[in-house]
């Protein structure tokens, strides 16, 4: 009897700590199937600077911020994406970038991460890229996030996308 009382009460442990968890994602409750899709890149905003002070970076190698607000990004399932810039003004080259990204975990961090393909290169062949935390992604909206050092402090630069 005492063994019959010993399965069903490991066999109940084992069941809650099943319907538990079953539920979670990741560490962070985002997978790769939030990312999946056509992003509008909004706005980009900046946090971590005293106020009232600007900063004039140039993103992904490509211009300042006004260059990448309004580029559309495609994060198809397969990896090989693209976003494009429609904006050709001054500092600013409009026209699409081929790219192949990919999400993981690190250290219980969402990550998004992605190569430019330029040339012909092949992504094996590209030892640089950037990387990205990911804030929050739903149905409607992903946030991403780099951060740079800055005058002895971190600045956190939010990229801010809705979906098309």
């Amino acid at each position: 009897m005492k063994k019959a009382n010993l399965v069903v009460a490991l066999f109940s442990i084992g069941m809650i700590s099943f319907s538990c968890s079953s539920s979670k994602k990741s560490a962070a409750n985002i997978d790769r199937s939030d990312i999946k899709g056509t992003w509008l890149l909004e706005n980009i905003t900046y946090e971590g600077l005293p106020q009232n002070q600007n900063l004039k970076l140039t993103l992904l190698d490509e211009g300042n911020a006004d260059c990448l607000e309004g580029s559309t990004w495609v994060f198809p399932n397969n990896g090989d994406g693209s976003y494009s810039i429609t904006k050709n003004e001054a500092g600013c080259v409009a026209g699409q970038r081929s790219i192949v990204w990919s999400y993981r975990v690190e250290n219980g961090q969402d990550i998004l991460q992605f190569k430019k393909l330029t040339g012909g290169v092949k992504a094996k062949d590209i030892t640089e890229g950037y990387k990205f935390n990911i804030v929050s992604a739903t149905d409607a909206n992903l946030v991403l996030t780099s951060k740079v050092p800055y005058q002895g402090n971190t600045v956190s630069i939010n990229y801010n996308f809705s979906k098309k």
